[in-house]
């Protein structure tokens, strides 16, 4: 540990939900690596911690009070910084201005934030005197690059987002920002590729977003063989010594172009250029925990930052992304053909109220679809099979006294998991053994109601001849090197059928599947989100976009007992689907709901229900009487009340004027602040269940 007598301080940002710099002292050795980016060690508390430098080092002058209310002598009493970064700043001044702007805008600890930039274990490994020898695929140049024309629709949209990205035809907002909609199969990616190559051609870099792991790797190979040069590849299983290889590659410019989930919205890519948010419509880009950031709009604020123009693609487009479409804030452009000679595949609705369901198996699968599924495997064609529910039965219920075993920490009922003779909580992983005798009365007539994806997996097989399942959910799929096995063995036929849950709805591009079978839509209407109709929407056109993208017509079965939802209706096209979204649309207006106002979230937890919840209905009436430029909704308990043995109570609100939203935002905390509460704030919260 270093010692000295260095009248200088630091004030640095700690990774601690602690909402303010702290000043340390810092030994006169470590004053030439001092700059604003860099990386410190510190003591903090019993413990020692990495820390960010945000400021300059300061002269401490000993007649200025540094600390509020504290001493002279006190503040002289400072503790030392033991450490710092040898090899100078980590955090680019782009990526800490997109970090501070996100500090403001979601009411986040900025050392909570810059901690999304930059990990722990980075700098554990930054700080090793020796770089150990990584030979990376990652950062390869590709043997062989594919070559494709683009059709005269493609052409078109190319030029249009090409007027936007050099800034021949402005907007009214003061980013380069365009939308590329495109049914799918269109050819997104290769308007994308294209847009990637001007761009590199340009010396400038390329940053490609995809809302989940399980698109990363697909996406990453069409590049690297589309453009023809090295192309990164930068997730949370990336390895720490893989990323940090990766980094000091973008900043000497040895690659110019990544693709990544959403963490490498703060990739350190230097001259960024453009940036392309693929699927831009999809939840998995709002991060849930700790710093709840939107990785979209940050991508979005980022290319502000840097000059770079930003391209969101989807076939389903978020309405708020649409509504700036509608105010020429972005650009847009259409692609409404698929690339190939199969067409749209034909949707078909399967009335589980009226057709006739096969027996003795834990799924509602009718006859009709069952026959359908066996002729496409007789063609020697795959299937895809969409059940969004993990787990052998969705819960077990005594048919005695109708008690279904519940989690003892969360308020949420158990899945079955009949090869593991277990309950498990979906929530905290609790689990326990199946004993086959009631809790409640010693009864021993146990009966597993609803399906899973391991039930399924289970009964095909003895339902249809010639299959051979893999299984796509987070229970299967355990690793990422798993996931992209089972990826390549479906595209590569050594399956027929592929069965999942969410992480099939992801753009994946499978040549051999003609069908796609939605077990049950019913479940996707029912959420209690002001967005469940539009992300039902969403969902079913993205899952029914993997049939026929080759030269077979796809075909869509999606099974309901609701056979008559404007959902079903919008997909079909038997109504218009721009028609839906214009009343959705309508309905979000009329209501004051994004994309019309601006919302906030404040949860309250605590291992007492009475507690979380006094605490929300006081804030929730100070803040009616103070604020009238803000629409206050409830308080009322989470829509998982408990979860992981804690109480959760949530309030609302939310106001068509962003600056009323902050005022509002910055009372609760003060108040907060006062009463010495603890809140979680989610500022634009994606799914207010």
């Amino acid at each position: 540990m270093t010692t000295t007598n260095s009248n200088s301080t630091l004030s640095v940002a700690v990774p601690r939900p602690i909402d303010h710099l702290f000043t340390y002292r810092i030994p006169d050795e470590f004053l030439p690596q001092a700059e604003i980016g860099n990386w410190v060690k510190v003591p903090f508390g019993r413990t020692v911690t990495h820390a960010f430098i945000v400021e300059k080092p300061k002269i401490l002058d000993q007649t200025e009070n540094v600390f509020p209310k504290t001493s002279v002598s006190k503040q002289l009493d400072l503790k030392d910084i033991l450490d710092i970064g040898k090899e100078g700043p980590v955090i680019p001044q782009d990526v800490l201005s997109l970090c501070q702007w996100a500090q403001d805008y979601y009411s986040a600890p900025l050392g909570e934030v810059l901690n999304c930039a930059i990990s722990a274990q980075f700098l554990k490994f930054q700080g090793k005197k020796a770089k150990p020898k990584i030979i990376s695929k990652e950062i390869t140049n590709p043997t062989e690059v594919t070559q494709f024309e683009l059709s005269e629709e493609q052409k078109c949209a190319l030029e249009v987002l090409e007027k936007i990205r050099i800034g021949e035809k402005k907007l009214s907002g003061p980013t380069k920002v365009a939308l590329l909609q495109g049914v799918t199969g269109s050819g997104k990616t290769e308007v994308y590729i294209e847009l990637a190559k001007r761009t590199l051609r340009e010396g400038k870099s390329v940053l490609i977003l995809v809302p989940e792991i399980a698109l990363s790797s697909q996406l990453h190979e069409r590049f690297q063989n589309g453009v023809g040069v090295a192309v990164g590849l930068w997730h949370s299983a990336v390895s720490e010594n893989k990323r940090a290889e990766l980094r000091s590659a973008l900043l000497t410019g040895k690659i110019r172009i990544l693709v990544g989930a959403r963490s490498a919205v703060f990739a350190p890519l230097p001259n960024l250029g453009t940036i392309i948010i693929d699927e831009e419509h999809d939840p998995s880009y709002k991060q849930e925990d700790r710093v709840r950031y939107h990785a979209r709009d940050l991508a979005i604020v980022r290319a502000k930052i840097t000059g770079a123009f930003a391209l969101l693609g989807s076939a389903t487009p978020s309405l708020e992304s649409l509504e700036r479409v509608r105010e020429n804030r972005y650009g847009f452009a259409n692609l409404t053909q698929r690339a190939t000679p199969g067409g749209m595949p034909k949707i078909e609705l399967v009335d589980l109220c009226t057709e006739e369901k096969v027996g003795g198996i834990q799924a509602p699968l009718a006859l009709k679809t069952l026959s359908e599924i066996q002729k496409t495997l007789d063609l020697g064609q795959q299937v895809m099979i969409y059940l969004n529910r993990r787990g052998y039965a969705s819960f077990i219920v005594c048919e005695d006294c109708g008690e279904v075993p519940e989690c003892k920490n969360c308020s949420i009922s158990m899945t079955v998991y009949k090869a593991q003779n277990r309950l498990r909580c979906h929530v905290c992983g609790y689990s326990e053994k199946i004993s086959g005798v009631c809790k409640n009365c010693h009864g021993f007539q146990l009966k597993a109601m609803g399906a899973g994806t391991e039930s399924l997996e289970e009964e095909l097989p003895k339902l249809l001849t010639n299959t051979k399942i893999l299984r796509l959910d987070r229970d299967q799929i355990t690793s990422v090197s798993r996931l992209n096995r089972v990826l390549d063995d479906f595209s590569s036929g050594k399956a027929n059928i592929l069965l999942g849950t969410q992480m099939l709805v992801k753009g994946h591009d499978f040549p051999g599947v003609t069908l796609v079978v939605v077990i049950l839509a019913d479940a996707l209407f029912r959420f209690p989100d002001f967005r469940a109709s539009e992300r039902a929407f969403q969902i079913l056109t993205q899952v029914a976009g993997r049939a026929g993208r080759r030269e077979a017509v796809g075909k869509v079965l999606i099974q309901t007992y609701r056979a008559e939802h404007p959902v079903l209706g919008a997909v079909r096209g038997e109504s218009s689907p721009q028609a839906f979204l214009n009343e959705e649309r309508e309905l979000r207006q009329a209501l004051s709901y994004p994309p019309f106002s601006r919302m906030v979230r404040i949860r309250f937890e605590s291992k007492k229900k009475e507690d979380a919840q006094s605490k929300a209905h006081a804030i929730a009436e100070i803040l009616n009487k103070r604020s009238s430029k803000t629409v206050v909704l409830g308080p009322t308990e989470a829509f998982l009340e408990r979860a992981k043995g804690i109480y959760r109570w949530d309030l609302l609100f939310k106001s068509t004027k962003y600056p009323a939203l902050q005022e509002g935002l910055f009372q609760v905390q003060s108040l907060c602040k006062e009463k010495k509460w603890s809140c979680l704030v989610d500022v634009d919260p994606y799914g207010i269940g």
